[in-house]
Order: C-alpha cells, then sequence, then structure tokens
C-alpha cells in the first residue's frame, strides 16, 4: 500500500494524499460513480497505483468533508 504523506524517497503522486488530490481534480466540478471515477483515474495515474490506495485516498477526502456519496454518486461538498 501506498505511503499517507511524502518523503525523501517516496514522490507525491505515490502516496495517499498525492492520490487525492489527483481525485479532487477529476471531481472538479461533476457528480460520477465510484466505478467511472476508478476507470478516470487509472488512465491518468501511475501504474503502480492501487484499487487499495485509490480507496484510502477516497476515505481520506470523505474523512475530511471534502466529497460526499448519496444514491451511489460522488461529488464535492
Amino acid at each position: 500500500m501506498s505511503e499517507i504523506f511524502p518523503s525523501k524517497f517516496t514522490p507525491v503522486e505515490r502516496t495517499i494524499v498525492g492520490e487525492a488530490a489527483a481525485l479532487l481534480s477529476l471531481l472538479a466540478g461533476r457528480s460520477v460513480s465510484i466505478g467511472q471515477l476508478y476507470a478516470e483515474h487509472r488512465q491518468l495515474a501511475d501504474a503502480s497505483s492501487t484499487y487499495d490506495s485509490f480507496a484510502a485516498a477516497l476515505t481520506l477526502l470523505y474523512g475530511a468533508g471534502a466529497l460526499t456519496y448519496t444514491d451511489r454518486i460522488v461529488r464535492l461538498t
């Protein structure tokens, strides 16, 4: 699993915080399903990105109150 924060040896793109930032940019002003968001994220993400790190990034954003999940649709708050 990816690290949460970047370090000297881990670039931002390979961290949970980096993936959360990428998800925020994908969600900018629109509502999508989790499956569609994951498919778009996989096209843009590094090959080392896993579904676990994607789910952890979504959990981080949801816990921070940055997004909502209603009727199987994710949207920014």
